[in-house]
C-alpha cells in the first residue's frame, strides 16, 4: 500500500508522522510539496486540550513544545458590561481554572500556544529526518481518481520536470488551494460568511493588559497573561496570543474576526484596526500602539466546508483543504487530529483487507457533525457577542459541553473506533446541537435590564472535568462523564433562572 500526502504543510506533515507510526512498515508514505508555503498565511496558534494530547501523546512532542512555545491555560473571555462606553472598561471576565500540579509546575498547562512558523519548521525537519517517510519536492498538477487500480499523481517536481506516481490512497492537505475538493467540486459555503485580519506584535508592554477593571475571581493556580485571550463587540470578535519568538523573545498574535453580516465596518489594516477597535476596547489598543507590528495577514469571506471529507474510493481531504472554521474555539487543529485518526483507522482496515464503505461515510458524519454544530453555535452567537450577559452564559454552557462531552468522547477514541462509535451519538441528543444554549436561557435575558456584578454567574472550577482526558477501559465510565456533565448544566441552568427570579420578585432591575 502506498499513502501520498499531497502538502508540506503542518497538516501533511503531522500526518505523515502519525501514520508511518500507525501502520505496518511495509505501507509507502509519501509526502508532496514544495519547499515554500507560496504566501499562505499561518493560522492555528492556540490550541486545545485534543490538539495538545495528539501531539503530545501520538507524536511525542511534549518535551519540544515545554522548551520552545508558550504554555496555555485557559481561553479567557473578556465580556464588556458597558459595550458602548469606551471610557469604562468594566468587564466580566471568563475563564477556566487550571488544577494544581502536584509537582509543582505552576499551573499545568491543558495546551499550548504555537508558533507556527518555528513548529512548522520543527515538523519538517522530524519528516525529513524519518526514513520510513519519502519526501517529493515539488507540486502536484492534477490527480487521476481510480479507487481500485490506484490513484495516478501527475507531479511537477522543483526543478521544472515531470513525472507520474500511482498511490493506493490520497490525502489532500493542500489548505486553501484545495486541490480535490475544486476537482471534485465538493465546496460548500455557508451563507454565515467570516472576515479576519490579523498580525503580531513585538516590543510591547503586557503589563497594559491588565488595564481593565476584571470582575470575577482570580485564579491562583496560573499566570492569566498565558491564556488564549478573546475580547467581544457586536459582530465581532479579537484574538490575543502570547507567543514567543525564534529568540524567546515576547510576540503577541493578535487577530479582529468579524460577521458580515452583523459588523459593517471594513477592518483589514493596522489603522483601520486600531480606529475601530478603539471605540470598544482601548485596552487592547493602547497594547498594540505600545508595540512594533511585525507583519498583517487578512482572509475575506474565507468561511467553506467540503463534503464528503473521506470516500470509499480511498482518498481523504483534511484541514484547510476540507474546512475553514471560525477560529473561536481555537478547535481548527483539533478537528485536523480528528481526521488523522479516523484515517488511521480506515487505511489500517485497509491494510487489512476490511475496506468498507458503509464505514468510510459513517466517520464522514461523524466528523462533519461536531464542525457543523459548533460553528452554527457561533454564528447564532455574533448578534449577541457585546451582551456581556448572554454571552458569559453561552461561554459557560459551552465549555462545559466540551470538558464533559466532547472531549471525554475523543479521549476515548468513540470518533473512530468501532467498540465504542455509538456513543459519539450523545453529539447530537434528539437532533439538538449540544453547544447551544437552551431557549429558556435566551428568553430570560430579556427580563434583565440593567446589568450589575450580581447577575453573573463564574463557572471557572466548575465546569473543569478533571477526568476529560482519562482513557476508560469499561465504556460505562464515560457515560458516567456524560451524566455528570448533564447534572453540572442542569445546576447551572437553575442557577441562573432563580437569581433572575430573586431580581424580579425584588422588582429590580427587570426590563420596565
Amino acid at each position: 500500500m502506498l499513502i501520498a500526502m499531497i502538502g508540506n504543510g503542518i497538516v501533511s506533515n503531522m500526518g505523515a508522522l502519525y501514520f508511518r507510526k500507525q501502520l505496518p512498515e511495509s505501507v509507502e508514505i509519501v509526502v508532496i510539496g514544495p519547499d515554500d508555503r507560496g504566501g499562505l498565511p499561518l493560522v492555528g496558534e492556540s490550541i486545545i486540550e485534543i490538539t495538545a494530547n495528539f501531539l503530545e501523546v501520538q507524536l511525542g512532542l511534549e518535551d519540544y513544545l515545554r522548551d520552545h512555545h508558550v504554555p496555555k491555560h485557559a481561553l479567557t473571555y473578556y465580556f464588556k458590561l458597558d459595550p458602548d462606553n469606551p471610557e469604562d472598561r468594566t468587564y466580566s471576565v471568563h475563564s477556566t481554572e487550571s488544577l494544581p500540579n502536584p509537582d509543582g509546575y505552576e499551573g499545568a498547562p491543558g495546551s499550548w500556544q504555537l508558533n507556527r512558523e518555528s513548529f512548522d519548521n520543527h515538523l519538517q525537519k522530524l519528516v525529513a529526518e524519518n526514513d520510513g517517510i519519502a519526501r517529493i519536492h515539488g507540486r502536484v498538477r492534477d490527480v487521476q481518481i481510480d479507487g481500485e487500480a490506484g490513484h495516478t499523481l501527475e507531479i511537477v517536481e522543483a526543478d521544472g520536470s515531470s513525472r507520474s506516481l500511482k498511490a493506493d490512497w490520497v490525502i489532500d492537505a493542500t489548505g486553501r488551494n484545495r486541490l480535490l475538493a475544486k476537482k471534485l467540486d465538493l465546496t460548500v459555503r455557508p451563507e454565515g460568511q467570516r472576515d479576519c485580519f490579523w498580525f503580531r506584535l513585538a516590543d510591547f508592554d503586557r503589563s497594559l493588559l491588565r488595564n481593565l477593571n476584571a470582575l470575577g475571581p482570580e485564579y491562583e493556580h496560573y499566570d492569566r497573561y498565558y491564556t488564549t485571550h478573546h475580547f467581544m463587540g457586536h459582530g465581532f470578535w479579537i484574538w490575543m496570543i502570547p507567543l514567543k519568538s525564534e529568540d524567546g523573545s515576547e510576540l503577541m498574535s493578535i487577530g479582529f474576526v468579524s460577521h458580515p453580516d452583523h459588523y459593517n465596518q471594513d477592518v483589514r489594516s493596522i489603522e483601520s484596526f486600531l480606529d475601530e477597535v478603539c471605540k470598544v476596547h482601548p485596552v487592547v489598543t493602547d497594547l498594540v500602539k505600545s508595540g512594533r507590528v511585525v507583519d498583517t495577514n487578512l482572509l475575506r469571506r474565507y468561511h467553506y466546508v467540503t463534503v464528503p471529507t473521506y470516500s470509499p474510493d480511498r482518498w481523504g481531504i483534511v484541514g484547510d483543504a476540507s474546512f475553514a472554521p471560525d477560529p473561536l474555539f481555537s478547535n481548527g487543529l483539533a478537528f485536523v487530529t480528528l481526521q488523522l485518526e479516523q484515517l488511521g483507522a480506515l487505511l489500517t482496515r485497509d491494510y487489512e483487507g476490511n475496506h468498507s464503505a458503509e464505514f468510510v461515510e459513517k466517520l464522514a458524519q461523524y466528523f462533519m457533525g461536531p464542525v457543523l454544530s459548533s460553528q452554527t453555535t457561533i454564528s447564532n452567537w455574533y448578534p449577541t457577542m457585546d451582551d456581556a450577559y448572554l454571552s458569559s452564559i453561552r461561554i459557560n454552557w459551552i465549555e462545559t459541553v466540551y470538558f464533559y462531552l466532547f472531549l471525554p468522547l475523543v479521549a476515548n477514541r468513540c470518533h473512530f473506533d468501532p467498540k465504542r462509535m455509538r456513543l459519539w451519538k450523545a453529539m447530537q441528543v434528539r437532533g439538538e446541537n449540544p453547544f447551544d444554549i437552551p431557549q429558556e436561557l435566551i428568553e430570560a435575558r430579556k427580563r434583565v435590564a440593567k446589568l450589575t456584578p450580581d447577575h453573573f454567574v463564574y463557572k471557572g472550577e466548575e465546569k473543569v472535568n478533571p477526568k476529560a482526558r482519562t482513557l476508560w477501559e469499561d465504556i460505562d465510565d464515560v457515560y458516567e462523564q456524560l451524566e455528570a456533565g448533564s447534572k453540572v448544566l442542569a445546576g447551572y441552568t437553575k442557577e441562573l433562572l432563580s437569581r433572575i427570579d430573586k431580581y424580579e420578585g425584588e422588582g429590580e432591575l427587570m426590563m420596565p
